[in-house]
């Protein structure tokens, strides 16, 4: 088993046995381990006979809609359920469920499942797998635990979790039992080409032109070593949207020649001065420190974080920090 938190996980196959009345909740710009993940929890407390809802704050990307069960996703609690227990996926920092937060303010029984190194441990129940690809890599092993088989509903929402958080298999956190897990979800009868089409390739029309505009705000500091660009409130405005998938976004700064880090400053469509913050990293900076410092986190090589701040503010405080890191990395 890929697991080394075995004290903790023990724990969560506790709750899902003997409790009831789950919520599951993730990150807002939710992407494809925070729904997978959702979405196989889910799953398995339905098979397990437990009533659960899935409550996000905002809604299911359209590049992960034909997940099984994604239309389950709902941004607030049915008036006729009372929740017992509440289940944060894939977010390390409390603050980062935005408004699903009153829900743990209410201390409903918490339970944090997570992977990243940054995780502040807010919940009664901790399991976090700092070396695990994804949460949904780390879901796979609890369906086994609970005695339930891997359904191809399972696996194709495990396999979106893995794919998209480990960058289709590229970054470091891809291990051997990475790949030993999605073999057994190929056997359970996931189609990898089909996935990929799904997740990566059907792009709309409004999500190529704003990421043109997006691209067309690049800019490069630190003699090249940083490259950062924005969508902005106005960019969402003139679309006619204020919602689309941006994961990709910040691949294409990251694959310019020199780069050591890679910046994307999404204002928020809904809230003025909100600034979703996201950090890529070749290897050299830690970028989990950046986003910590602004109370994100994440992994040392993919970060995020949330300013309350306008554009300009915000950009020049990240870029800032960044710098002091390479400077003293430079020395």
């Amino acid at each position: 088993m890929g697991l080394k938190n075995t004290e903790d996980f023990k724990k969560v196959v506790e709750v899902f046995k003997t409790r009831d009345n789950f919520v599951l909740a993730s990150h807002v710009n939710p992407e494809g381990d925070s729904i997978g993940s959702q979405l196989a929890v889910y799953q398995i407390l339905r098979a397990l006979g437990k009533k659960a809802v899935i409550v996000n704050q905002m809604c299911v990307p359209d590049n992960l809609k034909f997940l099984p069960d994604a239309g389950c996703v709902t941004p607030d609690l049915p008036k006729d359920f009372s929740p017992e227990t509440v289940i944060i996926l894939d977010c390390p920092v409390l603050d980062r469920v935005g408004n699903i937060k009153r829900l743990i303010e209410e201390r409903h029984f918490v339970v944090n499942v997570d992977h990243h190194i940054s995780n502040e441990f807010f919940g009664e129940v901790n399991w976090v797998e700092k070396e695990a690809s994804s949460v949904g890599e780390m879901i796979f092993y609890l369906i086994k635990e609970v005695g339930l088989k891997i359904d191809l509903d399972m696996a194709k929402v495990i396999y979106a979790a893995i794919v998209t958080d480990t960058g289709r298999f590229n970054y470091d956190n891809t291990r051997p039992a990475t790949h030993r897990v999605v073999s057994e979800l190929i056997e359970a009868g996931v189609r990898p080409k089909i996935m990929y089409s799904e997740i990566f390739e059907k792009k709309s029309a409004v999500e190529i032109r704003l990421l043109g505009k997006t691209l067309s705000t690049l800019k490069l500091d630190a003699n090249g070593q940083i490259a950062y660009m924005s969508l902005t409130r106005s960019m969402y405005e003139e679309e006619g949207v204020d919602f689309v998938s941006t994961d990709e976004f910040i691949n294409f700064p990251r694959s310019i020649k020199g780069v050591e880090v890679s910046i994307f400053f999404k204002e928020n469509s809904e809230i003025e001065q909100k600034i979703n913050v996201s950090f890529r990293s070749r290897g050299r900076v830690d970028v989990n420190v950046v986003a910590s410092f602004f109370g994100g986190g994440g992994h040392a090589q993919v970060s995020g974080c949330v300013l309350d701040s306008p554009l300009e503010d915000a950009q020049k405080k990240v870029i800032k920090k960044v710098k002091e890191i390479l400077t003293h990395l430079n020395r």
